[in-house]
């Protein structure tokens, strides 16, 4: 009898407890309005990003290797003539190449990463890098200063949009008022990649430039929350 006794007393506390009988909780989930709100707009893509590789194929792995330095060692002496242009060498590879399941030869390829805000400057580069470099992919995107601008504007007309909704249910519904419980800012991705290989004729000894067309991306901030109507 004594066990039962202990039990029920300490259920007793339990329930009457506050984490079980805290009526200001209870009253949060009455009356409870989820919405969102969201602006975007399209931003012109000022950041050029271009990736170019170096590829030789030799009997031997350090031949091929030593080719492929070579070619990178011209490259680096035709970029730094220009400060516009930031690079980097990226994804060094050597890989045997078969024949009949017989290891016949050599291949090394490096690739090189451009990125420029003035595309005239990269595009006349790129045109005399392909005399000796292969172009892989091309991009373009929104610069950080440029993004975050344009991302702290749509916070603020987001969040005002957000307002206006709430007030709107509130009237339509007929409450007194809201309080607001809980709000999130998102902001979306403003990445527009250039999809496929970008190549240039080669009409002389030196490839021309290719022409690019920047294109825009779409900066987009969303907001979510919940309200609380007031009668």
């Amino acid at each position: 009898m004594r066990t039962i006794t202990v039990f029920t007393a300490a259920l007793f506390l339990i329930i009457s407890s506050p984490a079980f009988g805290d009526h200001g909780d209870e009253q949060v989930q009455y009356n409870i309005v989820n919405l969102n709100a969201e602006q975007s707009r399209q931003v012109a893509n000022d950041v050029m990003v271009v990736t170019m590789q170096a590829i030789a194929q030799k009997d031997n792995a350090a031949e091929a290797g030593r080719k492929v330095n070579e070619t990178m060692k011209w490259a680096d002496q035709i970029i730094s003539d220009d400060n516009k242009i930031k690079h980097k060498t990226l994804n060094y590879q050597t890989q045997p190449v078969y024949h009949n399941r017989v290891i016949t030869g050599w291949k090394v390829s490096q690739q090189l990463r451009l990125q420029s805000t003035d595309f005239d400057s990269l595009t006349a580069v790129i045109g005399r890098l392909q005399e000796q470099l292969q172009v892989a992919s091309m991009r373009f995107e929104i610069s950080p200063d440029r993004r975050k601008q344009e991302v702290n504007t749509l916070i603020v007309e987001a969040l005002q949009a957000f307002r206006e909704k709430a007030e709107l249910i509130t009237q339509t519904l007929k409450a007194q008022d809201y309080r607001l419980v809980t709000v999130s800012v998102n902001e979306g991705n403003a990445i527009r990649p250039f999809r496929g290989m970008v190549q240039a004729e080669a009409m002389s000894v030196r490839a021309l430039a290719p022409t690019v067309e920047a294109g825009d991306s779409k900066v987009r901030v969303g907001v979510d929350g919940t309200i609380q109507l007031i009668f």
